[in-house]
């Protein structure tokens, strides 16, 4: 069983979906810290930040809100016209929950990427850092996880050879590194 776990990313760019794509279970990572000017609420599309404004203080990712979701998101839209069909099959899922919003578009991507994995939100544990990645991993039963290129900066990968879980990591190579617009435009 091959698992990745990723934070519910704002319209994630294309590798997020690559790394999806070559895993049996993708957990989404909800319990745990947002990351100020992360990917959570914002992406980037031609160099261009496109930000959902968020309420100020150090929640969890799923107790995030957005100020005014609607209006942003219309606000993007209008800004990015060259993208407008790909942007509005977005629309029903944009609500001021953070988690809720993102989860839905991530579906949604993955649906239109003719994705299959199974897509599940993880449940809280007093574990934290690689060890809460690990015990993920353990409760979906996985003999190999794959991580993000960042993660050589930071997971203890002792913690997965202990619990035989084979550890990966993302081939920078493999990447097509595309913002997820740019390529719904050969898909939708």
């Amino acid at each position: 069983m091959i698992v990745t776990i990723h934070q519910p990313n704002f319209m994630p760019w294309y590798p997020f979906f690559q790394k999806m794509n070559q895993s049996d279970i993708f957990v989404v990572l909800t319990h745990c810290q947002y990351e100020k000017n992360g990917f959570q609420n914002r992406f980037n599309v031609d160099n261009v930040w496109k930000t959902m404004s968020v309420y100020r203080g150090l929640q969890p990712i799923k107790e995030k809100k957005y100020v005014n979701a609607e209006r942003d998101w219309n606000k993007i839209k209008m800004s990015l016209p060259h993208y407008s069909s790909q942007l509005k099959i977005f629309d029903d899922c944009i609500s001021n929950d953070l988690t809720e919003t993102n989860i839905a578009i991530i579906r949604k991507i993955a649906h239109y990427l003719n994705i299959d994995t199974k897509i599940v939100v993880d449940h809280e544990t007093n574990t934290l850092g690689t060890q809460r990645l690990v015990d993920l991993c353990t409760n979906y039963s996985a003999d190999k996880y794959i991580a993000g290129t960042s993660g050589k900066k930071y997971l203890e990968e002792k913690l997965f050879v202990e619990q035989n879980i084979k550890l990966t990591y993302q081939k920078e190579s493999d990447m097509i590194k595309k913002n997820i617009l740019e390529v719904l435009k050969d898909v939708c």
